[in-house]
């Protein structure tokens, strides 16, 4: 496809050729000499000028002037940022004058099976265009929109290479099911994330409010991101190159105890457990390994990777010509890990063609996308934290001795995941075409179908290290500790739609109609092989392992949708504005009893400003819309088959007697299904105001929605009198969200100093309404804050009156300081001792039990704010990226493994009978073996908020003077930086933790986010 493609760029190019020179024969040529002003008079500086349907052109000089060759019967196109394009026939000397563009009304939104004017939107959407994202050097489009729009929370799901965002669209959608937007990239709904590259993409239109997004039913719920593609124009080509080189920088935080601090810390333990036992009878787990004296390591420095290098290309030639236009993209983007054995690569490439002749126009797209993702070792930062300074660093062919013990399982931990490589490489392919034919005037039929591939195989391996007791000289690490394990995903989807849209428009009545018919079917298989007990390090597939082999499939599934469409659309002298839409879809992940929903809204808008007394405040206030709007959606987004009750083999059974007694193998049903499972519904009111104010300089956006979800599913536990411990999936649930959304812009200059400021502002509030009926709080999280011990750690929970994931933790009141909190706490606790943790007994039982846990807040901001500005200034431009969210917590999972382990820098300053001043609870054991530091505790819960500087890029555009030299269009440096700085009080390494509504703000030794620094071009020609 795109060797043909080269060859018809070929014929294409030297077919223009030959026409151009052909002209230049007969056409006049004349020197166009002007300058271009806005409408106060003053110079636009960096305007571009260019000859109508050629690439020919040139841009203006610092005081507004241009020079160009042209024939005198050519038009030129000027553009720039902010203002209207002007079509002007050429004259020997030009004076042009740009007016204000006024791009409320103007913009082409699209909607979802159709696009309207920002003036005659009834919804609230909101878009994002390609220069906007393009500014942050990210492999992800969630990261990329992060602050950009009100009402869309973007949370990374951490600092990983290649890792992907969590994005809420107005709250919290479902508990169990998925939160996860809908993303259609050119009219082809995706499952899940596409991962597009953000050079990819042209512009974003993010449907927020139910109205806009019921057009899509059943996947609406969540909200609904359309990604448009950059497409080509008439033209000869155009080649725009961009390319990026940068580095991490790590930020230093370190909190643990060295060598001489372990070794103190260690004694004063012991004082501590043993009180009769003196300083000099205790024998540290040092003095068994004498070479340990030597040591004094932090793992935590062999794992963080500094200078990490990252690098992002991209490269696009576009054009075209007789009704057929190419656009032709390719990228590679490079993110080096900066911990151990992590890093990410993507090429992509995509072909876009559109070709249009009569009534007939037709749009194709194919692409493809290789993705290779090392993932850092599973819990590794945890592991290193528990790693004692005294134990040796860690080196690749070495064998490692231990004297048992603690010391062994912790060396055990740390060898499992330090070697560990996990390696995922994907390959996405698609196809995609559309057809349009008008039948008539204002009467189209179109047709669209689209075809999806993924490929994905994944290899993990653990190398087998030996650790020797040194006592015994004996090896006591096993082979089962070492595997190779190998994963093969395959997904592909074919989408279809098929629609009639008819528009007229009479005695200054608009009236748009569409009807259409979908089909999707998504499909998925896996499968896995794994055998344990490497036999050589080197070798790293499964032939090189010899024990326990085992294999399976890997959770295959089909999901088909079936929906109708129809939309009606009303507009008056795009003065008064309805919309209304019914969309019915059925889902295979029902059975046939619920297998339909139907989805309807309603939508409605007035342009005040448009009417004949509001005239005289136009100069002041240029537009002025009221909306308001109600809807429908579905949430289908859970386990495909909860419907079906399912047997499980492997239960085997003893049949026969006496000598005939055999192994039968068996089947049995391990768990329940709900066959009345239907869907989870929303309804949301949504009212909007839209301002313009002093000829377009200063624009506003307000919205409040309200959204009521009902039948919700939930997991219910089921007694143990059903022979099953299994949780059954049910309709029993209800929650609102509502919230405030705000977006304002102001634009203007100072002579040549050119400036626009604009932020968002997003408040939700998330209730949960109704679980079961009965009051009910349901664990959202069973494996807790720290790995090991899930009874006693989980933190997050599902519960009426509260958010979604709310925190619900034992409140703490100090520790046991003086003989009468001994005494007074010691009637609850019998066994506590003089430095113990105090528990609050909330509900006055005189015990400490699950129902002394109280609400702590959340890991879901209450608010959330984004502030950028933009500078420019004689080819010089300054751009800046804030982002903030506000009002929530987080449960620091690294500080808690830190003191419940042992090895947190200030227990060297815990309470003993020599520092009885000290508020920091008496080491008695981990936090598995004693309560002075479980992790379910509010010792480990912190305020969340902070300020970041997400992204500064300064830039120096080259003057025409210089680029004409060069046959350059645009020739632009610059130097930028990331995540610069964070203003918070958290403590860790990262506030912003990501996450599903489960784990949202549980640090559990999240990959972390640090400072890039990199120098990057932009050339056009």
């Amino acid at each position: 496809m795109i060797r043909n493609n080269k060859k018809f760029n070929r014929r294409v190019f030297f077919l223009l050729s030959f026409l151009f020179v052909s002209l230049g024969l007969f056409a006049q040529k004349i020197t166009v000499k002007g300058v271009v002003n806005d409408a106060t008079g003053e110079p636009v500086i960096g305007a571009n000028v260019i000859i109508k349907g050629t690439s020919v052109g040139t841009i203006t000089d610092f005081d507004g002037n241009f020079t160009l060759n042209a024939n005198a019967k050519d038009v030129l196109v000027v553009s720039f940022i902010g203002y209207k394009n002007a079509e002007v026939k050429v004259k020997p000397n030009m004076v042009i004058t740009l007016r204000d563009d006024t791009q409320l009304l103007d913009d082409v939104v699209v909607i979802g099976y159709g696009a309207v004017k920002k003036k005659e939107l009834t919804g609230a959407v909101a878009q994002v265009k390609s220069e906007e994202l393009t500014k942050i050097n990210t492999s992800d489009l969630g990261n990329a929109l992060q602050g950009m729009v009100s009402g869309v929370s973007v949370t990374a799901e951490s600092g990983a290479p290649g890792a992907s965002s969590n994005i809420l669209i107005r709250g919290v959608t479902s508990v169990s099911g998925g939160n996860t937007p809908l993303y259609v990239v050119d009219g082809v709904p995706q499952e899940g994330d596409p991962r597009i590259s953000p050079n990819e993409v042209e512009t974003i239109d993010i449907l927020k409010d139910a109205a806009s997004c019921a057009i899509y039913g059943t996947r609406g719920a969540a909200g609904v991101i359309l990604i448009t593609t950059k497409k080509g124009s008439a033209g000869a080509m155009k080649v725009t190159f961009d390319g990026s080189f940068g580095v991490k920088k790590i930020v230093s935080n370190d909190f643990l105890m060295n060598a001489s601090e372990q070794n103190y810390f260690e004694i004063i333990r012991n004082r501590a457990l043993k009180p009769d036992l003196l300083d000099d009878q205790v024998i540290l787990d040092l003095y068994k390994v004498p070479g340990y004296f030597h040591n004094n390591t932090n793992l935590l420095d062999q794992i963080f990777i500094d200078n990490a290098i990252n690098q992002n290309y991209s490269l696009n030639l576009s054009g075209g010509g007789n009704g057929l236009n190419y656009s032709v993209m390719m990228g590679y983007f490079n993110q080096g890990g900066s911990i151990i054995n992590s890093g990410f690569d993507r090429f992509n490439t995509r072909v876009n063609l559109n070709y249009t002749k009569g009534k007939f126009s037709m749009r194709g797209s194919v692409g493809l996308s290789v993705e290779d993702t090392d993932y850092s070792p599973s819990g590794i930062i945890v592991q290193s934290i528990k790693y004692y300074p005294s134990q040796p660093y860690i080196a690749q062919d070495q064998s490692f001795e231990t004297a048992g013990g603690e010391e062994q399982n912790r060396i055990g931990y740390v060898l499992q995941t330090f070697f560990s490589k996990d390696n995922l490489r994907t390959s996405n392919s698609f196809a995609n075409l559309n057809a349009k034919y008008t039948v008539i005037k204002g009467l189209d039929l179109s047709a669209q179908v689209s075809m999806n591939e993924s490929h994905g195989v994944r290899n993990q391996f653990r190398p087998y290290k030996e650790i020797i007791n040194q006592n015994t000289g004996k090896l006591i690490s096993k082979p089962e500790d070492s595997y190779a394990l190998a994963r093969s995903i395959n997904r592909n989807s074919i989408t279809w739609n098929f629609g009639a849209q008819y528009q007229n428009t009479f005695n200054k009545h608009k009236i748009t109609a569409y009807a259409g018919v979908t089909g999707e079917e998504y499909n998925f298989e896996g499968f896995y092989a794994r055998k344990e007990g490497v036999l050589n390090n080197d070798i790293e597939v499964i032939n090189g392992t010899s024990i326990n082999p085992e294999a399976g499939s890997d959770g295959n599934y089909t999901n088909k949708l079936l929906g109708t469409i129809a939309r009606l659309q009303y507009d008056w002298k795009s003065r008064y504005l309805l919309s209304m839409s019914m969309r019915a879809d059925a889902s295979s992940r029902f059975a046939k009893e619920n297998r339909w929903g139907f989805f309807p809204s309603a939508s409605v808008a007035w342009n005040i400003s448009d009417e004949p007394f509001f005239k005289p405040l136009t100069k002041v206030v240029n537009n002025f819309k009221l909306r308001g709007s109600y809807g429908t959606t579905g949430n289908q987004n859970f386990s495909p088959y909860s419907f079906y009750s399912t047997v499980s083999p492997g239960y085997d059974y003893t049949t026969g007697t006496g000598s005939g007694e055999y192994l039968g193998l068996g089947t049995t049903q391990v768990k329940y299904a709900n066959p009345d499972v239907k869907w989870e519904t929303s309804e949301q009111y949504n009212l909007g105001l839209d301002l313009a104010f002093l000829n377009n300089k200063v624009t506003l956006t307000a919205e409040y929605y309200s959204t009521r979800k009902r039948d919700m599913l939930f997991p219910v536990t089921l007694p143990g009198s059903t022979g099953s411990a299994s949780q059954l999936t049910m309709n029993v649930g209800n929650m609102v969200n509502s919230g405030y959304e705000l977006a304002a812009q102001y634009r203007s200059h100072i002579g040549k100093f050119y400036y626009n400021l604009s932020g968002t502002f997003s408040t939700n509030t998330n209730k949960i309404t109704r679980i079961n009926g009965d009051g009910t709080r349901i664990s959202a999280y069973k494996w807790g804050l720290v790995s090991g011990a899930q009874d006693v750690f989980q933190v997050t929970y599902i519960a009426e009156g509260y958010e979604a994931g709310a925190f619900f933790l034992y409140p703490t009141d100090g520790i046991i300081n003086s003989s009468e909190k001994l005494a007074a706490y010691q009637k609850i606790n019998p066994s506590a001792k003089m430095g113990d943790l105090i528990y609050k007994d909330t509900d006055k039982d005189g015990k400490i039990t699950d129902n002394d846990r109280v609400y702590c807040g959340s890991g879901l901001p209450k608010y959330e704010i984004g502030f950028i500005m933009q500078f420019n200034y004689m080819g010089f431009d300054l751009y800046t990226n804030f982002y903030s969210a506000l009002g929530h917590e987080i449960m620091n999972g690294s500080r808690a493994t830190a003191f419940g382990y042992g090895r947190h820098k200030d227990l060297v300053a815990m309470y003993s009978p020599v520092n009885t001043d000290s508020p920091i609870p008496t080491y008695r054991g981990d936090l598995k073996s004693h309560p002075n530091y479980h992790a379910d505790t509010d010792l480990w819960l912190e305020d969340g908020s902070y300020l970041r500087l997400k992204n500064i890029t300064l830039g120096y555009t080259l003057p025409k003077s210089i680029t004409t030299k060069w046959h350059l269009n645009k020739f632009r440096v610059y130097i930028a930086a990331q995540n610069l700085f964070t203003l918070t009080k958290y403590s860790g390494y990262d506030p912003e933790i990501g996450g599903n509504i489960s784990t949202r703000g549980m640090d559990m030794g999240n990959y972390p986010s640090f400072t890039t620094y990199s120098a990057g071009i932009n050339l056009s020609f």
